[in-house]
């Protein structure tokens, strides 16, 4: 009987972890494998903390890269993380590309790399820009076959609502991936669909995630990247 495939996600917070998880059921649905999660660093309890390890958003996955980096020698590539599995994700939003290293209280960045927001549309424009400042994070510039770059446009609940809520207005425009704070649609749900920006209600719809993400894939930009590119990774 063959190994589960090791998968591994540095991501920036508690939801994220869970949406990725149901992402990746619906890629995998014949695979067996085990999915850890290497940033944020959670408690006993089991909840994210920003007083353990790295923190959380997406200052927790620049300290988590550039810590696995230090780790490798200055790579990621030549670190644990790598040898211990068989695929990396890495997970930052594309709004990320909008900050400065001084609002996250980070001094001596690799490079002055942000902002680095483009104008969108083009979506890639920007997470393009975005992915190259990540790789730098992880001290690999060239990438790495087993790392997996997932930059949901303007954040991964843009793919969230793409799943759950597709006859929303907003939701269908073709510059759907390019307003920013998706999440601030959850509130405007009708009453009876409304649910919120907390782990348990993710949780809870999880399997509408995994059965809605061919959909999602198919029409939003980042989301049908991140699948192709996860999909080239995943040993034969």
């Amino acid at each position: 009987m063959s190994e589960p495939l090791r998968l591994a996600a540095a991501v920036e917070g508690p939801t994220d972890k869970i949406v990725l998880r149901a992402i990746l059921r619906a890629l995998l649905p014949d695979t067996d494998f085990v999915f850890h999660i290497l940033q944020p660093v959670e408690s006993v309890a089991f909840l994210p903390t920003q007083t353990a390890g790295t923190g959380v958003g997406w200052v927790g996955v620049y300290r988590w890269c550039r810590q696995s980096a230090a780790e490798g020698g200055g790579s990621v590539s030549g670190s644990s993380v790598i040898s211990n599995h068989d695929v990396l994700i890495v997970q930052v939003d594309a709004d990320v590309a909008a900050k400065t290293y001084g609002s996250g209280n980070i001094q001596h960045a690799p490079q002055d790399d942000l902002p680095c927001e483009e104008p969108c549309p083009p979506v890639s424009a920007t997470t393009n820009a975005l992915r190259t400042v990540v790789l730098n994070w992880l001290g690999d510039d060239q990438g790495h076959p087993r790392i997996v770059l997932c930059t949901p446009s303007k954040s991964m609940d843009a793919w969230v609502l793409a799943a759950l809520c597709p006859d929303l207005e907003l939701v269908q425009r073709d510059d759907w991936e390019c307003r920013n704070s998706p999440e601030g649609q959850l509130a405007t749900l009708p009453a009876g669909r409304r649910f919120k920006k907390r782990p348990d209600d993710y949780e809870r719809r999880q399997n509408e995630l995994t059965d809605m993400w061919s959909t999602v894939s198919e029409r939003l930009e980042e989301a049908g990247r991140f699948q192709g590119e996860f999909l080239a990774a995943v040993p034969n």
